[in-house]
């Protein structure tokens, strides 16, 4: 997905959401205050339009950008995400900003385009429940694109595939010494498929290592919001001492009615 133009000199403020599994998380650009509110098995679309009402009180923006932990394609998520309830594939997400220009986006695709540096062709991976990924590059005059992919779900050995062996279902079951074998064994074989320059390494699970393989950098779960401004503005930063605020939603704990 090529990233957005402004026109010269305009400032468009941009409403990064990522919703997981455990939090939906909000932050805008140029505002240090970051939200978030409960998410999980319970929190179905109606739900969350219901909970971003509340979390996104007294806040403006001229453009929004959500982060879904699921294949997008059109606009809209292939399958319901995992670790959410269901209905997500059928729900319409932008008809709660309207108004404003609105992108739905896989969150590995945020990610990759957060910790993307400037220059070269970058891999993103990310460690979690699955596999995240996707891949960055340049186009002719310098602006990211960012490339979402499911290579996650490609053969790796013994009938499996790559993100059955190094989801965190494979860290319990073999533990770390062969879950880290695997995790190296995995980038290696990937970054030399994609022709990628370097890796980025994210997820819950890269804390793990103490060591990472050259050309393999850490990500940080902040970058999403760095990924979802540059999807509407491409100059966009970081916001400076980020704190969060943990919204009320009046004991409904974002799941519940």
């Amino acid at each position: 997905m090529p990233c957005k133009t402004l026109e010269e000199d305009q400032i468009v403020q941009v409403l990064a959401i990522d919703i997981g599994g455990t939090n939906v998380k909000l932050l805008r650009t140029g505002d240090s205050e970051r939200r978030k509110f409960p998410s999980g098995p319970n929190l179905t679309p109606k739900r969350f339009a219901k909970a971003i009402k509340v979390a996104t009180e007294g806040w403006s923006y001229d453009a929004v950008t959500v982060g879904l932990p699921a294949p997008i394609a059109d606009g809209r998520p292939l399958i319901d995400p995992v670790n959410l309830g269901a209905g997500w594939t059928e729900f319409d997400l932008g008809a709660l900003f309207s108004g404003v220009p609105f992108i739905l986006a896989n969150d590995a695709e945020l990610q990759a385009l957060g910790s993307w540096p400037g220059e070269g062709k970058m891999l993103y991976l990310g460690l979690g429940t699955g596999l995240g990924n996707a891949m960055v590059l340049p186009d002719k005059s310098g602006l990211p694109v960012v490339v979402p992919m499911e290579l996650g779900h490609l053969p790796y050995r013994d009938g499996k595939t790559f993100e059955q062996c190094v989801g965190i279902a494979a860290l319990k079951k073999n533990g770390k010494k062969e879950w880290e074998q695997d995790v190296f064994e995995t980038i290696m074989r990937l970054k030399e498929a994609m022709v990628a320059d370097f890796v980025v390494l994210g997820g819950g699970n890269v804390k793990r290592f103490r060591e990472l393989p050259p050309d393999v950098h850490p990500g940080d779960n902040l970058h999403a919001f760095l990924g979802g401004f540059r999807l509407h503005d491409p100059t966009a930063i970081m916001p400076t001492d980020i704190h969060t605020k943990v919204i009320d939603l009046g004991g409904r704990e974002g799941g519940q009615s």
